[in-house]
């Protein structure tokens, strides 16, 4: 069957924008058929409304600045800023053609971006008064009632929508992409369902939206969508694919690679799931199952398909002892790739991990330069430049990092570990005391200020810090002793902690 676009709500096709929302309806962003490519000048169209040399466009041109200034968001032209323009062209258009809802829809767009939700909605409401059945405007009525809170009405509002817009393949995924969007998995779910029934293709658009769920915590509200595809079609490598990623997503590995095993067994040339399951694997501790696995697959597939996973290859050998293969890949990624900061620092980690600082630092500072904004990168440089005696190094590199990433506990406890060990206390106890400060609820950096402060003579204050820490979290009071196990045998200390973490009797 073929799609069915929502060319009949304009006079041509959209473009997708390159700003944030997305715009909507992604089936008309393409300029596939000739006919529908605007044939005027678009930069003379341009000057002749900025200029105000023209009162009036025709429908299309207005489409055509919609469009151009949409893609210049959010940069300013001229004086004004680009969502400035955008709404003066949407209004007037609407105005002017008030029975064209396309307007009114990408009005309600933008003004859901600024959380303006009841004027989006009184927009989409008189655009429904000339256009009632449009199912569009039904739906984005429907978002908005969701956006608002307004649950029931939103579903009945898209149930309505759903049963009277037939078998619109691709206007389903756009409404199912929408919801996806927004995070409104309630109203997603019905239209994955329309979808399904009318043969939709779905299964990509829950993919792309597995890391924002993962960022908002949502991966659970989206398994159940793929598990319905599944349900649909056990036998799609696709929808067994995302499903894997959906629990990878979820730090569930286990599943994760029953469901990508699934996927490579029915389709064995899927390349992406292959990539996915090897990252699987890796994450499980199979590494001679992933070692296998790879060179496997490297007889099947064309060269440098597995390119990503190269160096989760080499860290494979270094965990089984192959250290030698191990760096001989690693060298070979740089060559091809010498911005690779990871690579750079998985380098050096193998000599940091022998205590040959020497030849571990350079590989660091590579990384380090290379991406001074990931935390890691600079604390085992730092710990380097300690291992090998660079105190100079490693006191400044210390001191940037607790700028950079001065939410960071690590940052602080590491500072404070090497502060300590060359006999350096009150500054250790100093920079402690500055975390804190930054992290004031940090249970890791309230012990090892407890701790500071013992072994500096002061008792009571180290009861009264440990107390806090062990508040916040009793059961990682095991840190006071890694630290300092000398505290094992501080009688103080240890009845401290037995009030708070050997279970109460009763009376």
């Amino acid at each position: 069957m073929g799609k069915k676009s929502l060319r009949h709500l304009s006079l041509g096709p959209f473009v997708r924008c390159t700003f944030e929302p997305m715009s909507f309806f992604s089936s008309d962003w393409d300029d596939d058929e000739e006919e529908d490519v605007f044939q005027g000048d678009v930069d003379a169209l341009v000057r002749d409304f900025e200029s105000k040399q023209r009162k009036t466009f025709s429908a299309r041109e207005w489409l055509e600045l919609y469009r151009y200034y949409a893609s210049q968001f959010p940069a300013k032209t001229g004086q004004y800023r680009a969502d400035t323009y955008i709404k003066v062209i949407l209004e007037t258009a609407i105005q002017q053609f008030p029975y064209m809802p396309i307007f009114s829809l990408h009005m309600a767009e933008w003004l859901i971006r600024d959380q303006k939700l009841a004027k989006a909605r009184n927009f989409v409401s008189q655009a429904l008064q000339y256009t009632p059945f449009e199912p569009a405007l039904g739906f984005m009525q429907a978002l908005i009632f969701s956006l608002q809170g307004h649950k029931k009405k939103a579903m009945e509002e898209l149930q309505t929508v759903l049963t009277n817009m037939g078998d619109e393949e691709a206007m389903l995924e756009d409404f199912l992409e929408i919801s996806l969007y927004h995070g409104q998995f309630d109203l997603a779910m019905p239209v994955l369902e329309k979808a399904l029934d009318t043969g939709a293709e779905v299964s990509v658009i829950l993919e792309k939206y597995i890391e924002k769920a993962e960022e908002g915590g949502l991966i659970d509200a989206l398994l159940p969508m793929i598990q319905r595809i599944i349900d649909q079609d056990p036998y799609s490598a696709e929808a067994w694919y995302v499903m894997g990623s959906g629990h990878m997503a979820q730090g569930d590995h286990e599943q994760a690679l029953k469901a990508l095993d699934f996927a490579v067994t029915i389709n064995e040339n899927f390349a992406d799931a292959w990539v996915t399951f090897l990252e699987c694997t890796y994450e499980l501790g199979h590494y001679q199952d992933f070692i296998n696995t790879y060179k496997e697959l490297a007889t099947r597939f064309p060269k440098r398909t597995f390119a990503e996973v190269e160096g989760l290859l080499a860290w494979s050998y270094y965990e089984q002892g192959d250290v030698k293969t191990c760096r001989s890949i690693y060298k070979e990624i740089l060559k091809q790739q010498p911005q690779d900061a990871e690579c750079w620092y998985s380098m050096g980690l193998t000599w940091h991990y022998e205590e040959n600082y020497s030849a571990a630092i350079p590989f660091l500072e590579r990384a380090y330069d290379l991406d001074h904004f990931e935390s890691d990168y600079g604390m085992v440089l730092a710990s380097a430049y300690f291992g090998a005696h660079m105190q100079e190094k490693w006191e400044a590199l210390y001191e940037s990092l607790t700028i950079e990433h001065a939410t960071n506990p690590e940052v602080w406890l590491d500072y404070s570990t090497s502060l300590y060990e060359i006999g350096e206390s009150d500054k250790a106890l100093d920079v402690i005391e500055t975390g804190l400060l930054n992290n004031p609820q940090h249970s890791g950096l309230l012990y090892r200020l407890a701790a500071l402060c013992y072994l500096s003579g002061q008792a009571s204050a180290a009861i009264f810090v440990l107390e806090k820490a062990l508040e916040i979290n009793a059961n990682e009071h095991i840190q006071l002793f890694t630290f300092a196990p000398e505290l094992k045998k501080a009688t103080a200390i240890l009845n401290c902690i037995a009030k708070y973490t050997q279970p109460r009797t009763g009376s």
